[in-house]
C-alpha cells in the first residue's frame, strides 16, 4: 500500500512552513510568493497529495462546520440515529441553524 503524502511532507521537502502549504493549497497565494507557490503546486501535483474532504471543507467553511459527537453506547444496538431522543436533539440543532443562516434547511 502506497504511503499517502501528508502536507509536512511536503513542508519539510520544500523548506517551508506548514502553513506557508496549507495556504497555496487553500487558494491564499497572496501569503506567500508567487515562486514559492509555483513551487508549492508543483510538489503537490507531483506527489499526488490529496487533502482530508474535512480539512477542505473547514478551510472553506469554518464558520458553517458544527461537530456533533454521539456516543454510540451498546444499548443502541448500532442504531443510535434512530434514538427518539437523539434525533429530535439533532433536528433542534438542524432547525436553530437554519434559523442562524448557518446552513439552509433543506433537509428538514
Amino acid at each position: 500500500m502506497e504511503e499517502k503524502v501528508r502536507l509536512l511532507d511536503i513542508a519539510a521537502e520544500l523548506g517551508l512552513s506548514t502553513a506557508a502549504v496549507s495556504y497555496v493549497l487553500h487558494g491564499k497565494t497572496g501569503m506567500v510568493l508567487e515562486r514559492t507557490a509555483v513551487r508549492v503546486r508543483r510538489a503537490l501535483e507531483e506527489r499526488g497529495y490529496l487533502p482530508r474532504a474535512a480539512e477542505v471543507l473547514l478551510a472553506e467553511n469554518p464558520e458553517k462546520i458544527v461537530g456533533v459527537v454521539i456516543n454510540s453506547h451498546e444499548k443502541y444496538e448500532a442504531h443510535v440515529l434512530e434514538d427518539a431522543f437523539i434525533a429530535s436533539a439533532l433536528n433542534a440543532l438542524n432547525a436553530e441553524m437554519a434559523r442562524r443562516g448557518i446552513c439552509d434547511d433543506s433537509y428538514g
